[in-house]
């Protein structure tokens, strides 16, 4: 697994989802994207420097994740709308910061 530079890995995702530790590599890849981007999120919806090795970011950083993984192939309303609020925020995020 690359160094990401978070305090949390596709280990503690795989946990909070209870996906088997010796996952493929497509799901493991996934996992990965997933937790780049809620690094990211958590970088703009808190700080750059957000403190990584708080227990809250970290759970938080692993919900999203996870939240985004479950959701990569929206099936519900529900995820529908949680996946529509996630990317909404990501746009926001991304417009403010003049990235978009």
């Amino acid at each position: 697994m690359a160094d990401n530079g978070l305090r949390v890995s596709a280990a503690d995702v795989f946990a909070y989802l209870g996906i088997s530790a010796e996952a493929d590599d497509v799901i493991e890849r996934n996992v990965e994207r997933q937790l780049k981007a809620a690094d990211r999120f958590m970088q703009s919806a808190v700080s750059p420097d957000y403190p990584r090795g708080d227990p809250r970011a970290q759970e938080l950083t692993v919900m999203i994740a996870a939240e985004l993984y479950q959701n990569r192939g929206v099936l519900s309303a529900k995820a529908e709308n949680a996946v529509r609020r996630i990317a909404s925020d990501f746009m926001l995020q991304l417009r403010l910061e003049g990235s978009a």
